[in-house]
């Protein structure tokens, strides 16, 4: 795989929503990352003649010049040196780190003596993981491209809802989530024989468009407010004084509407959405004893993306008690359990609501003290096997060691990666573990993620 050497910020955490907002992004190849996983309902077999995005490689070097060190992380310092080096030279287009070669940098030509070049290369900066390869298109021909394919899909009514990359390393322009439709096969024909590559997406895996309804299947609207409230938060209302207290809490504005409690129970969904993306609450769905709601981002679909900030919208419903389970229940946003964090998600009820006029007291509606993931396990040195992703580990400094390393994990050192930033994590820090693979982990401290790489036998003193 390879890394964008385009320094990309971490996002902000995630909504946890099924389905995400119709987003439109022109992304230049060198900030895109390897192929991800397909999303339900897109398919992977490429379309109108193109093979799909997902199945073309990234163009690398001759495998006679990579060699097992150095190995790098971003290698900051490198990059910026290389593409100085790089943009004074005719025919440059694109630069990039390879992450199936020890994250060594990979410099693309159009037009150029890639031979000559690497020899340059290699004179310049001796010792270090750099490679010159020949580029089938340069980025204004990939643009060019570009600028006749969207308008085509456009007024074929089949935008591409997860973007399109000029993707120079891949030698492709990339064309992800394309509503399949005869007109998008169509509008793509006229393309044949172009460096196009194309994902498309199932239009019935589209969520409609449309307003909040009012109410559904066992329940009932009695307001709502984007903004209001928390984010990832639930409650219930048995009676007039709690249904209050939560309405205030939901950030409603005005009085809670009547409620029929002999037949009615109210629950507050304290939904989360990105910035892009407001939310629509669908329905109310009960699965054993869980309650949960059907949040849905409206026009959203396979490859379709969010900004990753969370905000909360609010919605408070009367739900009848004949749609309720009987016995003890628990109430969340969606079928899956709370996300690491906000365990105050899940509300319990610890009694039988479904009957006629049940209440519960403010004692037997809380919070559920085991939602949420488990504790990921504590990372020992010596541990036999490569870490789980998410395992933790408390990192101490090693005089008897030159510069920074943990382990062993799986029989190995690991040292930080040539190029990292600073480390400038404190004794004791408690790190996260998140395996790249059997030559690369991420460990991340709050504030910052750093590559390691399996060092070598003498890094430290006996």
């Amino acid at each position: 795989m390879r890394t964008s050497i385009a320094g990309t910020p971490a996002p902000l955490r995630g909504s946890r929503i099924s389905a995400l907002a119709l987003l439109l992004a022109v992304v230049l190849a060198g900030c895109a990352g390897p192929a991800a996983p397909r999303p339900g309902g897109a398919t992977g077999d490429g379309y109108g003649g193109f093979p799909s995005c997902a199945d073309t490689a990234t163009i690398a070097a001759d495998p006679a010049l990579y060699r097992d060190q150095p190995q790098y992380g971003n290698a900051t310092e490198l990059v910026d040196a290389v593409r100085a080096w790089a943009s004074e030279r005719p025919g440059f287009e694109e630069l990039w780190l390879d992450r199936d070669h020890h994250g060594w940098v990979t410099v693309g030509f159009h037009g150029a003596d890639v031979a000559a070049l690497q020899e340059q290369v290699a004179d310049e900066f001796p010792g270090e993981g750099v490679v010159v390869v020949a580029v089938p298109y340069a980025l204004a021909d990939l643009q060019s491209l570009m600028d006749r394919v969207m308008p085509a899909l456009a007024a074929a009514d089949a935008t591409p809802t997860g973007g399109v990359a000029l993707d120079v390393p891949r030698g492709r322009l990339s064309v992800h989530g394309v509503p399949a439709s005869a007109q998008a096969e169509d509008a793509l024909r006229q393309f044949a024989g172009e460096p196009l590559c194309v994902d498309v997406v199932d239009p019935a895996s589209f969520v409609p468009e449309g307003d909040q309804p009012a109410s559904g299947d066992g329940w009932r609207l009695l307001g709502h407010q984007q903004g209001a409230g928390e984010a990832y938060r639930t409650g219930v209302a048995t009676t007039d004084d709690q249904l209050a207290s939560l309405w205030t809490e939901a950030g409603l504005e005005d009085g809670p509407p009547d409620v029929d409690w002999p037949s009615e129970v109210v629950v507050w969904f304290g939904a989360v959405y990105g910035s892009s993306c407001p939310v629509r609450l669908d329905g109310v769905v009960v699965r054993g004893a869980t309650v949960h709601g059907e949040i849905v981002v409206p026009g959203s679909g396979p490859f379709s993306a969010c900004t990753e900030d969370a905000n909360p919208h609010s919605f408070v419903v009367a739900i009848d008690r004949a749609l309720l389970p009987t016995g003890p229940f628990v109430v969340q946003l969606d079928a899956d359990g709370p996300p690491s964090g906000v365990p105050q998600e899940r509300t319990v009820v610890d009694v039988d609501l479904s009957t006629p006029g049940a209440t519960a007291t403010d004692g037997q509606i809380h919070l559920d003290p085991d939602a949420g993931p488990p504790e990921a396990a504590l990372l020992a040195d010596g541990d036999a096997r490569i870490p789980e992703a998410g395992a933790r580990y408390v990192w101490r400094p090693r005089p008897e060691c030159r510069g920074v390393v943990v382990g062993p994990f799986a029989g190995t050192l690991w040292r930080l990666a040539d190029g990292e930033a600073e480390w400038t994590e404190q004794e004791g820090q408690e790190l996260r573990v998140s395996p790249i693979d059997d030559d690369a982990l991420v460990l991340s401290s709050p504030g910052m993620d750093y590559l390691f790489v399996p060092a070598r036998d003498d890094v430290c003193d006996e």
